[in-house]
């Protein structure tokens, strides 16, 4: 293959287009951080995920991130899609009762239930309105520990 020295760059225009096109979105669609903690019955959630999920004429992708010792960020390159959210909250936390393991081993381990009612996760009310920009929304919701 014989190069042109005087054209080095004659196949950048359709290599530069490959590049745009693999990173194209939506221009309708603008994902921003939200970061925020969440606390259940007053203590910081330990260990669950929180999920948003567009609705009310705001379209886009679901968004979510991990909570660890109450605290969560979702970064603006996976982020939450401005606009109306569902949010969904989730975690689990030990009874105090030890149970058979569920791997078979002799050993039993700690049982776990739902942290948080489903009025906040699988059955949510929780709707927060996003704005661009950097987003804090923090959440102090009841547990499960007082429900039958």
């Amino acid at each position: 293959m014989r190069r042109h020295p005087d054209r080095p760059f004659r196949r950048l225009p359709a290599l530069l287009l490959v590049l745009v096109a693999g990173c194209a979105t939506n221009g309708d669609v603008r994902q921003t951080v939200v970061q925020g903690t969440v606390l259940v019955d007053g203590e910081p959630l330990a260990n669950g995920s929180i999920s948003f999920f567009p609705t009310d004429g705001t379209r886009g992708p679901s968004a979510g991130a991990v909570i660890r010792d109450g605290k969560y960020r979702i970064e603006a390159e996976r982020g939450v899609v401005v606009g109306t959210n569902r949010v969904e909250i989730r975690g689990l936390r030990a009874t105090g009762h030890k149970v058979p393991d569920l791997m078979g081993r002799p050993e039993e381990m700690d049982e776990l239930v739902e942290a948080v009612p489903a009025d906040f996760n699988t059955d949510s009310t929780l709707v927060r309105t996003v704005l661009p920009g950097v987003n804090r929304l923090d959440f102090d919701l009841p547990g499960t520990k007082n429900q039958p």
